[in-house]
Order: structure tokens, then C-alpha cells, then sequence
């Protein structure tokens, strides 16, 4: 009878652990942001359109679209890499695969496009096929609200044992740029950014990887188990977060 208790509180006090460190991240839930994500997609890069409309991710290896809010996503194009930018002109989207150095001004750029499309990113061309300069750029996980808001993504470092050409990659932050000054939106959310973007209602998505980091130190720590790559948006236009 005894053993039969001792057996019976080890499965009750089995039970309550796993309780306590749950398998899948608690469901996210907030009243200013929503979150989609694609399944294994492992890294959300650029975003480009509308929630409402149509909606392009590009994730670790391939490019998506959502006509239906994220329910499901169709895969457009196969990279094998991810696209840092989707370059809008007129009515041709341009898909940007490299990430040069600084430029003069310090900014980093997402550059060379070898595909456009003109239908939204649901089908792609090459630039050669039509003798069409490869060589276009736009500043890199950054985006503009009215042409008088600045929002970029900011990389924050921290050198391993004093040498700066060694870092740890710690959270990044979203900074905004307005009036001649710059401040920090705080968001509650803990993955590795890794770009963003703002659609005509004046929404901000914020696009991230699987990686979680630590609120105190920064530091990554832990990763989401279904790898997917993760697209966070503002439900209200992102001038009511900022000011």
C-alpha cells in the first residue's frame, strides 16, 4: 500500500513539472500587437503588404503570401537564402538578396536583386532575362511612416571578452527617428528581430526568428520548437505607440 502512495505522489509531483516548463510557448496574446507565424519557416525576414490584402515573407530559404490573414500560406519562390528587402518602384517588386557594408552615412543596405515581380510576389522573373540592372538598394531593416517617421531595426552588440571584432548578438531594438529625435518602442515580444515594415494603414510589422532572448542580459537562451518564422503586427496605426 505504501509503495502504491510512493508511486501515486511521484507521477502527481512528474505531472505538476511538466506543467510547469510546457513544451509549446504559451498562446500570444496582447492588445496592440498580433502574431502569425509559418511553420518551420525558421526566420522571417522582409515583409512587404498588407494583412488586410496580400501579405509576402520571406523566410529562411523560400518567399510566402497569405491572401487569408496567415491562416495558410502559399510558397512563391525557392531562394535557398533569405531576401533582406523587398524593393517597391512603381508597380514591380524587386527582391533584394545581399546585405552590403556601412555606407558613408553609417547606414547598412540591402542590395543586388536578381528577380522582380509584378504581381505582387506571386510570381518571379529574372532581371537578365529582360536585360534589367540587377544593382538597386534601399536602406536595411528600415521603413518610413508619412515620409516623417523613421523605424529601423537596431543591431545591439556586446564584445566577448573585451575584443569588439568578437560579439555576442544580443536583442535587437526597434528605434524610431522623429522631430530630431529617437527613442526605443517597447514591445512585448522577446525574439530576435530581424526587420520591419509599414503598410498604408500605417501599421508595423515587425518580422523575427525562432531565438528567444533573455529580458535581463539580452542574450538568446532558448528557441521555439516548431522553428517558425514569426511576423509580429501592430493592430492600430503605429503613430498611436509612438507619441
Amino acid at each position: 500500500m505504501k509503495l502504491f502512495k510512493t508511486i501515486a505522489l511521484m507521477m502527481a509531483l512528474s505531472s505538476c513539472a511538466k506543467k510547469e516548463v510546457p513544451d509549446v510557448p504559451p498562446t500570444f496574446n496582447d492588445p496592440n500587437w498580433t502574431r502569425i507565424e509559418i511553420v518551420e519557416g525558421k526566420e522571417a525576414h522582409a515583409v512587404y503588404g498588407s494583412i488586410d490584402d496580400t501579405l509576402m515573407v520571406s523566410t529562411l530559404t523560400e518567399i510566402y503570401q497569405t491572401t487569408d490573414k496567415g491562416r495558410t500560406w502559399q510558397k512563391t519562390k525557392v531562394n535557398h537564402q533569405p531576401i533582406y528587402g523587398f524593393l517597391s518602384v512603381r508597380d514591380t517588386i524587386f527582391a533584394l538578396e545581399a546585405i552590403s557594408l556601412k555606407d558613408k552615412a553609417n547606414q547598412r543596405l540591402a542590395t543586388f536583386s536578381q528577380y522582380f515581380s509584378l504581381d505582387k510576389g506571386f510570381t518571379w522573373e529574372r532581371c537578365s532575362k529582360y536585360d534589367i540592372s540587377e544593382k538597386r538598394s534601399q536602406e536595411y531593416a528600415t521603413t518610413f511612416l508619412d515620409n516623417e517617421v523613421k523605424i529601423r531595426i537596431k543591431e545591439n552588440l556586446e564584445p566577448i571578452n573585451g575584443n569588439p571584432n568578437h560579439n555576442y548578438i544580443l536583442k535587437s531594438d526597434i528605434e524610431v527617428f522623429k522631430d530630431g529625435t529617437s527613442k526605443i518602442i517597447q514591445v512585448p515580444f522577446e525574439n530576435q528581430l530581424t526587420n520591419v515594415h509599414v503598410d498604408k494603414s500605417g501599421r508595423l510589422y515587425v518580422s523575427a526568428t525562432r531565438s528567444i532572448h533573455d529580458k535581463k542580459t539580452g542574450k538568446s537562451f532558448s528557441a521555439e520548437k516548431n522553428e517558425p518564422a514569426i511576423v509580429y503586427i501592430s493592430k492600430k496605426n503605429i503613430k498611436q505607440l509612438i507619441d
